[in-house]
């Protein structure tokens, strides 16, 4: 069964804001935790909700 676009657009851009929150970090910038969560949902939201749909068999 194929991963579905919008799911894997949603996953890997909450990895990546994760990430570059980390990194941030690192370089001395704090984040509160409640802006990287929201920073992380409205981020994946967004990627998941603009990713095309993934055509199925039977016309879904």
């Amino acid at each position: 069964m194929p991963i579905e676009t919008k799911v894997t657009a949603a996953g890997l851009s909450a990895a990546a804001v994760t990430l570059i929150i980390y990194l941030a970090g690192l370089f001395g910038v704090e984040v509160p935790e409640t802006a990287a969560a929201a920073a992380v949902t409205l981020v994946a939201a967004a990627a998941g909700y603009l990713a095309p749909h993934t055509r199925r068999e039977g016309g879904e």
